[in-house]
Formats: C-alpha cells, sequence, structure tokens
C-alpha cells in the first residue's frame, strides 16, 4: 500500500512540473531562461545602431543590433521590449523575427531591425556547451539619437605596419567606450579592440581595456596593403553615437 501511495505521489508531482512546461513561452526571455534552466547564465558582447531616412546627407542606415559570437556559438536569438524604466525585467521582452547577417566575414554578427517609433530595449542571446550567454540590455535610439557617420572626425597617421588612430566625439558626446576594427581588404577582421581613450596604436594594447581579437596569434599589417579603420563610439546603454571608416596603407 506504501508503495502505491508513493508512486501516486511521483505521478502528481511530474504532473504538476508538465503543467508548468506546458505554460512556459519561448518568446519571452524569462521563460526562455527558465527552461534552460540546466545551462550557465554568462555574458556576451551587444551594441546596435542605425538612423532614420532624411538624417545627416539623406543616409539611411536601418538598426542594426551586432554581436560577438564567440567560437562555436549557436541558435542566435533577438528579444525586443517597449518598456524602457525597467529594462532588466526580462519578462517584457519577446522574441523577433529578424534576418541576420556576417559582419567582418562572420567574426562579428548583427540582426537588421524593421523600422519602429520611439525607443526600444533589445537583448541577444546564443548558446555554447553548457552556457546560455544573454547581453546587457540594449537601448535603441535611433528615432530619438540617430547614429551619426562622420569619417572626417577620424584621423589616420600612418606609420608603417603600426599605424596611430585618433578621433573626436560628434554630435552626441555620450560615449562610454570606443571599439575599433581594423580590417582587411576582403573584409576579416585583423583586430578588435575597445579603448576608453579616443585613440589606439596597432598593435599596441597599453591602452585596451576588452580584445575580442583571436589572441593565438599576434596580428600583423602587411607592408603595402590596404586596410580598413573602424571605430564605434558605444554609450554605456549600448547605443552606437559614433560611426568612423577611413581607408589607410600600410606603407
Amino acid at each position: 500500500m506504501k508503495n502505491v501511495i508513493v508512486v501516486c505521489v511521483l505521478l502528481s508531482l511530474l504532473s504538476c512540473n508538465n503543467d508548468v512546461d506546458t505554460e512556459l513561452d519561448n518568446n519571452n526571455l524569462s521563460d526562455y531562461i527558465t527552461i534552460n534552466s540546466d545551462l550557465e547564465i554568462t555574458d556576451l558582447i551587444a551594441c546596435a545602431g542605425g538612423r532614420e531616412e532624411g538624417l545627416f546627407n539623406n543616409v539611411d542606415e536601418p538598426t542594426s543590433v551586432f554581436f560577438y559570437p564567440v567560437n562555436n556559438a549557436s541558435d542566435f536569438r533577438y528579444f525586443e521590449s517597449d518598456i524602457l524604466s525597467d529594462s532588466i525585467d526580462y519578462s517584457n521582452y519577446t522574441a523577433k523575427e529578424l534576418t541576420s547577417e556576417p559582419v567582418f566575414n562572420g567574426y562579428l554578427w548583427r540582426f537588421n531591425n524593421i523600422p519602429f517609433e520611439g525607443e526600444r530595449m533589445g537583448i541577444v542571446t546564443y548558446r555554447t556547451s553548457g552556457k546560455l550567454h544573454v547581453c546587457n540590455p540594449i537601448r535603441l535610439k535611433t528615432n530619438v539619437k540617430p547614429t551619426e557617420i562622420n569619417a572626417e572626425l577620424g584621423e589616420v597617421i600612418e606609420s608603417g605596419v603600426n599605424p596611430m588612430f585618433s578621433w573626436e566625439d560628434g554630435i552626441v558626446a555620450e560615449n562610454d567606450i570606443y571599439f575599433q576594427v581594423i580590417s582587411d581588404s576582403e573584409g576579416n577582421l585583423v583586430s578588435g579592440t575597445y579603448t576608453l581613450e579616443k585613440n589606439f596604436t596597432f598593435y599596441d594594447l597599453s591602452n585596451v581595456v576588452l580584445n575580442i581579437t583571436d589572441t593565438l596569434v599576434t596580428p600583423v599589417l602587411n607592408p603595402g596593403e590596404n586596410y580598413t579603420f573602424t571605430m564605434m563610439g558605444v554609450s554605456e546603454d549600448n547605443w552606437v553615437n559614433l560611426f568612423i571608416e577611413k581607408a589607410f596603407s600600410a606603407n
């Protein structure tokens, strides 16, 4: 009789657990994290930028949500909320189906957002072995503080294979950190670094606070070859205020 009671209790508990599972929604970020509670929650690097048509020389740049997928990352997802006041309440975020594409031949990735009114909060997730990566909330300010694209604010001092780069803040001087990418003529990322200062010398890491370059190989620039310097000025809420892109040669 005792065995029958134990079996009945276990069946009841399993039934309750199944009821809870069926109530969870993969499209809700809070539920999605609960469903994947067997995975370790860790962070990922992401930001966003864009501007509406008619601003800054009539150039239209739809909102892009950029992120850095570490090795073996998979199952890229994007969640969005129109509630700005409590950005860390994951229950406010709903999955949004967006097109995505590689940047710098896949070293970075981006979601291509569709037009929206006002502001939004966005969060990117992906998986690696045993882990669920979740980025800090990104405030999408396309319609409020559109990204300024202004190559004139950047300077490249060509100095052989160790060029120097410097820049100034643009119209919105709310940048908390600066992301620099050096890419080759085929669009491959040579180095990716973050500084708090408005300058970077290749490949001097003395003022670098975060490095996403492949650390197994020290990057080099080949004399006589052409490269591109890309810089994003990013605010504390992960919005790109300034975008600079300049071509240069490693003379």
